[in-house]
């Protein structure tokens, strides 16, 4: 997991999330019915983080990307006073979290988890989140939750919905290019963006970068390995419960 991979696509990365709010709601509630303070890795642009913190939560926000936090403060400089003052930024690696103090509530929102290719840094993540959350805290993890017809087709090629680039004034489309590794469990996937710019120029961004995904019960599995309990799974933030077919595995689990 390299910080380089997600600096290079900071300034698409709140286009890239602009249609997808429904899980702001469900993190905000749990939040503030926590207790205490509350801790989000990999924060990114500060898209759930701000709603929180909005709410009178006291909230760290890490992320490994210097970019992506650097527009997260942005965000915050925007802010009211007391707002601002219930947020602290910091840049690190999930797997090496040293913070010296423990949370009521620590989240890792949009399958940014999956980002750890290996079970050695799946684990060093969860053995930082466990020893980071209070006795009985709540953690949160949300993962994608793969189909078998999807991975079958091993590779596809998907035309996404473009955007807007406000600050550029111009659209740009986007698509991508996926390929399952089955034997590793790493989804692999070259994302671009293309547009034409004043000059008339074709220009193109490309970013490359690599998933793991698990299945309910190895995800389960692991996470009781490193000291937790499942408390829920759900669906959707709707907290529907998970079925096979439900786009997203959401572990709600405290500390054993």
């Amino acid at each position: 997991m390299k910080e380089a991979v997600f600096d290079r696509i900071a300034r698409f990365y709140d286009y890239e999330q602009e249609g997808f709010a429904k899980d702001i709601p469900f993190y905000v509630e749990y939040a503030k019915n926590c207790g205490g303070e509350v801790l989000e890795l990999a924060c990114g642009t500060g898209r759930v983080l701000i709603p929180i913190a909005r709410e009178g939560v006291n909230i760290t926000g890490l992320d490994i990307s210097k970019e992506m936090l650097d527009i997260a403060r942005k965000k915050i400089e925007k802010l009211d006073k007391n707002t601002k003052g219930d947020i602290e930024i910091i840049q690190g690696d999930m797997r090496k979290l040293e913070l010296k103090r423990r949370f009521s509530m620590i989240y890792i929102a949009f399958r940014s988890f999956q980002c750890l290719l290996t079970k050695n840094d799946q684990g060093a993540c969860l053995e930082c989140v466990n020893r980071h959350l209070e006795d009985n805290g709540i953690f949160i993890l949300d993962l994608f939750a793969p189909r078998h017809d999807i991975l079958a087709q091993v590779k596809r090629s998907l035309n996404l919905d473009k955007f807007y680039d406000k600050e550029n004034h111009l659209y740009i489309n986007r698509r991508c290019e996926d390929e399952y590794d089955l034997a590793n469990q790493i989804l692999k996937e070259n994302r671009f963006y293309e547009w034409t710019d004043k000059h008339g120029k074709f220009r193109r961004e490309i970013w490359s970068f690599e998933l793991s995904y698990l299945f309910r019960y190895e995800a389960e599995l692991l996470l009781e390995k490193h000291g937790f309990k499942i408390e829920n799974i759900f669906g959707d933030f709707d907290k529907s419960p998970y079925d096979y077919y439900s786009g997203e595995q959401i572990f709600v689990v405290r500390k054993d």
